[in-house]
């Protein structure tokens, strides 16, 4: 079977874990019925300053503090994070889509850059105590992420407006 119009997707990703790429990937796999018409060109899971500046070639605003490597930001620093990201990705893999993530204290946020398009989601889990918050939270503020990021960008895919829970920042 030839597939004639494949999106190419990549991602950056840290309070996902980089587990919204493996799910599209997942969900584009040629054994899945009803697959999605995506080709995963990166899946990466960047949680420290130091490995976005090597492989990215990206120097972030310096974080509020890091935790064993891991940059934490508020939520207006990850809102410029995840931005930045998006477009070095876009930039450089010349991908369809380009997604990254990053949270820290208050809400988890996800940029998606889709055509010319660039679109922010936030988790409504905010926490204001991380990374000392319950575990717990934590991950439910993850899943969330992973779950809005994939029901996005399946609506962006079957050409449908975005959700409501996306702000579009420019599109």
């Amino acid at each position: 079977m030839v597939e004639t119009s494949v999106i190419t997707f990549a991602s950056a990703e840290c309070f996902t874990h980089g587990l919204i790429g493996v799910e599209v990937h997942r969900l584009s796999a040629p054994y899945v019925p009803g697959r999605l018409p995506v080709s995963v060109v990166a899946s990466l899971f960047l949680p420290g300053v130091f490995a976005v500046r090597e492989l990215l070639g990206v120097s972030l605003p310096s974080p509020i503090c890091e935790v064993n490597g891991v940059k934490i930001y508020d939520e207006e620093g990850n809102v410029n994070v995840v931005r930045a990201l998006s477009r070095v990705l876009k930039e450089k893999l010349k991908v369809d889509i380009a997604l990254s993530s990053s949270a820290g204290i208050g809400r988890g946020v996800i940029a998606v850059l889709f055509k010319d398009s660039e679109f922010l989601i936030k988790t409504e889990i905010s926490l204001s105590n991380f990374p000392d918050a319950p575990y717990e939270l934590i991950e439910k503020r993850k899943r969330e992420g992973v779950e809005k990021a994939v029901d996005c960008l399946k609506t962006f895919l079957e050409g449908r407006d975005p959700p409501d829970f996306v702000e579009v920042v420019n599109g």
